[in-house]
């Protein structure tokens, strides 16, 4: 018995100490080379690595690959351009669109301080108009429509598509949100046919000089008759107003003698934000130790590369970073 127990001591003690030692975090053996510091776009650059860490990952310096802009968030610069589709169920709805009680906004100061509902009557119902009405007025607006050159006329069925409207001039503040907006207001509404003036495929995108771009669009989708991306207020009249499917933005009137003010908001939006750049990986765990490593760059220039080696427990993590300036020509 005395032996047997021995035994299990002994086996638990040696569990225990394998099991720490591959709980343990290595110190990382890796270092990569290549044979010259100029290629040629053509060439295909050979990488040659030793060590065997657990992951490794890969930065060509090139656009969206860049390792200095791995933590970037935002970045200033680019031109910021907006766009959409827009179609009108019958002559009113162009006509509403020509006569100018269709309007195309945007604030840099609206604070989106919503009332909201105390209950369903229609006193609560006006209450609310009034006040955020008065929200909304209360901000500068500035009036992008001439930009956009609307359809004044056309075909019902057919959705056109807008200019590209420049807006960064109206961006004096990067770091700060903006926000756009759809207005329709008018002294007397005519029937503007089943779909009424509908708006979809919306593009909002910030190109820069380096060649990259952030994409604002799935941030203005019309998102489903419950928009969370999209306010609507009744300002004056509260039968006619905005609604939302999942595609499309649409006001439709019957019809109406009364002034009438509706309004539709996106959520803020921030002009300044980018992605971060993300790494190539080139190796797992799971994986032979990786000897080399081909690349061919696609643009010339002096690319800093980089490669991020490291060893991974759940204790913790050994990393490496590893540069090699390389000046690639054409």
């Amino acid at each position: 018995m005395e032996n047997i127990n021995r035994i299990l001591f002994f086996t638990l003690v040696t569990l225990t100490f394998f099991s720490c030692r591959k709980d343990k975090v290595d110190n990382v053996d890796f270092n990569v080379t290549t044979t010259a510091s100029t290629y040629k776009i053509s060439d295909t650059v050979y990488f040659d690595m030793s060590g065997n860490p657990d992951v490794i990952s890969f930065y060509s310096g090139d656009s969206l690959n860049n390792y200095d802009n791995r933590n970037r968030t935002s970045k200033v610069g680019g031109t910021l351009n907006f766009s959409f589709q827009v179609r009108g169920s019958n002559d009113s709805a162009f006509k509403a669109i020509a006569n100018g009680a269709f309007k195309v906004l945007v604030s840099t100061n609206f604070k989106a301080t919503y009332t909201s509902y105390k209950d369903s009557t229609l006193k609560d119902t006006l209450r609310v108009a009034a006040a955020d009405s008065s929200m909304i007025n209360s901000a500068k607006w500035t009036d992008i429509t001439s930009r956009l050159s609307l359809p004044v006329t056309g075909n019902f069925t057919t959705p056109y598509p807008t200019a590209v409207a420049p807006i960064s001039d109206l961006i004096t503040n990067a770091a700060a949100p903006f926000n756009i907006a759809f207005l329709y207001k008018a002294d007397s509404t005519n029937f503007m046919g089943s779909n009424g003036i509908q708006l979809g495929s919306f593009s909002l995108i910030n190109s820069f000089p380096d060649g990259t771009a952030t994409d604002f669009s799935p941030k203005i989708i019309a998102g489903g008759s419950k928009s969370a991306t999209w306010k609507t207020t009744k300002a004056a009249n509260q039968l006619y107003g905005w609604i939302t499917t999942t595609s499309f933005l649409r006001f439709i009137p019957k019809y109406g003698t009364s002034y009438t003010e509706s309004w539709i908001i996106s959520n803020a939006l921030y002009p300044n934000a980018a992605t971060p750049d993300l790494a190539i990986p080139i190796k797992n765990i799971s994986q032979s130790p990786l000897k080399r490593f081909a690349y061919k760059f696609t643009n010339a220039g002096q690319h800093k590369v980089v490669f991020v080696a490291s060893n991974n427990r759940v204790s913790g993590q050994q990393q490496v970073v590893k540069v090699i300036n390389l000046n690639i020509t054409k």
